[in-house]
Formats: structure tokens, sequence, C-alpha cells
């Protein structure tokens, strides 16, 4: 039994150092990431306004201190923090050397009580009050890993040593006291290691939950005052702009919202049930969850920054191009005189018409869901001279870069040969109509070849291609 006392006392002390090491190693780190989030903080409590009143430089402050934050939190802090404290870089090595130690000593115990098991002229030896108390020992070791949420961060890890303490149980009602004991101190050894293996997990985890809310509450607001911007913008209310929102950014910003208001019950379920109890149900969100949440706001912030400035472009360029057709219109009735086949007029239809967002926006814009024009795609518009010919315009919006333009393709379906001078007349008038200038960021175009237009390499080009090809083949079955 002398050995064992020695080996446990050995074991007892590596434990302490160990855990004192790896406190300390703690502590270096905690006050890295605690300097850095007190700037945090303080800049938090201005991140509405910033957001709200577009303070670019506060804005720019906070995301830097975020993202160094999260940096903080990552699993190559250990390897940088030693790269610049010599000391810390010691002090790891330390810590590698107990492990190793600790892992040789606990070794030796499990083949000193192996050899006490085996050994039946042991039995009856030793003393049965020491060996109860250490299972007593043991058994409170367990109760207090019981209360932590060891399925969680060590599962099935506690019924391993649960029945490591029965099995000195029952060496002590067959006689073998200092197995007995020997077990029960192996047992205890375990349980404390585990415990602060799970004290580890938990402050990870912790830390990890604690990033998550700030991200998510940043992402959160910026949605918030993404809403109050394209009220503004509009001159809407809020409630139609979150319907003209989604129209625009093509369902898109109903995707993040619906990913972020699904983050937000998961912090709800936690704030509610109180970190301690919601670690210990079943299906509580794991640290590598939590990762995967931040990692997706992420990717979220980006779509919808993205998304910001294109919404308010594909929705300019939609004003434009109804202008401009009023203009065409207008001017080629008037001025020179042409028919305009208000039948054969609009908007490309919605390919996807049972899309929520084009449904949305059709029935709080004109209450009919039978139309299915839609105004974020191509306007045609169709004429008539005096021979009987057709005279075709379309005006595209072109997307690149973040950047919607619309773009103006005129044709002429002549009866016979072409008559190139009339060609350019029409589209002289069709620049005095929209006024075009120097300024003008898109283009206008003449093509007497649809099949210039089926065959492009610009997919807008190919769709307004294939309609006009199709309208042709159609006028000439009729």
């Amino acid at each position: 039994m002398s050995e064992i006392r020695r080996l446990e006392k050995e074991i007892n002390q590596l434990q302490s150092q160990l855990r004192q090491q790896n406190t300390e190693a703690a502590r270096v780190r905690q006050n890295l990431i605690d300097e850095n989030r007190r700037a945090l903080q303080s800049y938090r409590a201005d991140m509405k306004r910033a957001i709200r009143d577009r303070d670019k430089d506060t804005k720019a402050e906070f995301e830097r201190l975020l993202s160094q934050y999260q940096r903080n939190l990552d699993s190559d802090v250990e390897r940088r923090l030693a790269k610049m404290d010599a000391n810390y870089g010691k002090l790891l090595d330390e810590v590698k050397k107990s492990e190793t130690l600790l892992l040789e000593k606990n070794r030796e115990l499990e083949q000193a009580i192996t050899t006490i098991r085996n050994d039946l002229s042991q039995k009856n030896k030793g003393d049965i009050q020491e060996a109860n108390q250490y299972l007593f020992t043991a058994t409170g070791t367990f109760r207090s890993i019981e209360a932590k949420p060891h399925e969680k961060f060590a599962p099935k890890r506690l019924q391993i040593f649960l029945n490591t303490i029965k099995d000195g149980q029952q060496l002590v009602k067959s006689g073998l006291f200092e197995a007995a004991a020997a077990v029960a101190i192996s047992a205890n050894a375990g349980l404390e290691r585990l415990g602060y293996t799970i004290d580890d997990k938990i402050e990870e985890w912790d830390r990890q939950y604690d990033l998550f809310v700030i991200k998510l509450d940043y992402q959160q607001e910026k949605i918030k005052q993404e809403v109050a911007d394209w009220a503004t913008h509009i001159g809407k209310s809020e409630e139609v702009c979150l319907i003209e929102l989604n129209f625009w950014s093509r369902g898109e910003f109903l995707e993040i919202d619906q990913v972020v208001k699904q983050y937000r019950e998961i912090a709800k379920t936690i704030s509610e049930s109180g970190k301690e109890a919601y670690l210990k149900t079943p299906d509580s969100t794991s640290t590598d969850e939590l990762k995967r949440y931040i990692s997706e706001i992420d990717k979220l912030d980006e779509r919808l920054s993205n998304m910001s400035p294109l919404c308010k472009q594909r929705y300019s360029a939609a004003c434009e191009r109804a202008d401009w057709g009023e203009a065409i219109i207008d001017f080629f009735t008037t001025e020179i005189n042409l028919i305009w086949y208000e039948n054969l007029t609009g908007y490309k239809n919605c390919e996807v018409q049972d899309s929520e967002d084009f449904k949305d926006y059709i029935k709080m814009r004109f209450g009919d869901l039978t139309i299915t024009e839609d105004t974020r795609e191509w306007l045609r518009l169709v004429f008539e001279n005096a021979s009987k010919e057709q005279i075709s315009v379309y005006i595209l919006p072109m997307e690149g870069h973040g950047i919607v333009t619309n773009h103006i393709v005129l044709h002429i379906d002549y009866i016979g040969p072409e008559q190139k001078q009339y060609s350019r007349a029409i589209y002289q008038h069709l620049c005095e109509a929209i006024q075009y200038s120097d300024e003008f960021s898109g283009s206008i175009n003449y093509t007497a070849d649809v099949n210039e237009l089926k065959f492009s390499e610009n997919k807008v080009y190919v769709e307004a291609g294939k309609d006009l090809a199709k309208r042709h083949v159609t006028t000439e079955r009729g």
C-alpha cells in the first residue's frame, strides 16, 4: 500500500501543478481576450447609432475589434502568443511535460492496482475504513462532476468512473481492501481530470456563445436599418418595405432575415433556460455548432452588404425603364405617328410565378395574383409603321459588379429588304425620345438579325432574341 500512497501523492502533486500551469496559461490568453472585449463593448454601445447615422469610422472600428476578438478565440491563439511571449512558450512546454509525466504515473498506478488485485494473499489485508474513505471521496468527486454538463462535453465518460467505483465497493465486500483503496484513488484522480476538462470546455463554449450573440445582435441591427433605409429611399412604410426589399433582392432578403430569426430563437432559448440548465439538455447547441453559426452569420453579413446597394440599383433601373417606356410611347405615337401595340407591350413574364417574393409583391402592389409581368425584367415596346412593319424596342437591365444599367435594343421587322436609312432615322428618334447624351451609362443598339441576339454571350440579349423570334413565328402563323 505504501507504493499506492506514493503514487497517489505524486499524481495529486502533478495534477495540482498541471492545473496551476493551465490556469496561468489561460490567464494570459484571457487577458488578451478581455482587453479586446472591453474595447469592443465600448464600441458596441455606439453600434446602433453608428449604423443609423452611417458613421463609417465607428462602424469600421467596431468590425475591426470584433474580427480581432474572433481571432483571439481561435485555436491558433496559443501559437501566436508563444511567438510573442517567450515566457508563455516556456509555460506551454512545461504543461506538455507535466501531462506526459502524469500519464506515466497513472500507468504505474494501474499496473500496481492489477498486481494487488491478482495477489489473493492480500485478502483481508489493509484497513477497511481507509478503503471506504477513499471510495467515499471518489463518490463525492463523482457527484460534483455529475452536476456538470458532462454528457455534452464528455459523453459516456462518467459512467466508466461509476463502474470503477462500484468495482471498488465490490472489492471491499471481497476483502481486498488495499485493491479497493487503490481503485478509489485511481477513480478519484481520473474524475478530477475529467472535471477540469469539462470546465475548460464550458469556458470555450461560453466564449463562442458570447461572440455568437454579439455578431447576431450586430446583424439584426443591420437588417433593421436596411428596412428603415429602404423606407426612406422609396417613401413607404416599413411593413411595405419588407415586401419591396424581398422582391428587389429576388428573395434573398427574406432568406437572410429568416436565418437570423432562427438564430435569435436559439439565443432566446439559451437565455430563458440559463446556460447551465441548457447545456444539460440532449439537443443543446455544441461549441462546433456555435462556430458554424458564427461563420454563417459572417456569410449573411457579406450577402446583406452586397444585396443592399444592388436592390436600390434594381429599383432605380426599373423606374428608369418605366419612364423611358412612357417617353418612347409618347414620342413614337405623337411625333412620328407610329401605331403602338399595347397588347404586345409589357415586361417579361415571371419565370417562377409561385415564388413568394413575386406573389407577395404583386398582391401588395396590385391585389391581383393573375398578373405575371415582372418589372424587374426587360420591358418590351411594339409599334407599327405605315408599311405594316413592326418596330420592337427592348429595354434590358444588365447587372455586373453590383451595378445595374439599362440597355436598349431596337429591331425592325422589315417586310422586304432592310431600309438602312429608315433604321438610322428610327434609331435617332429613339435617342431623342429618351434624351440620350454622353452621360448615358447604358447603350442603344440596332440589330437587323435576330440571331445575333439569340446566340449572344449575354443572357439578357439571348432572352430578348428568343422573344423576338417567337413573336415573329406567331405573327407569320397569324
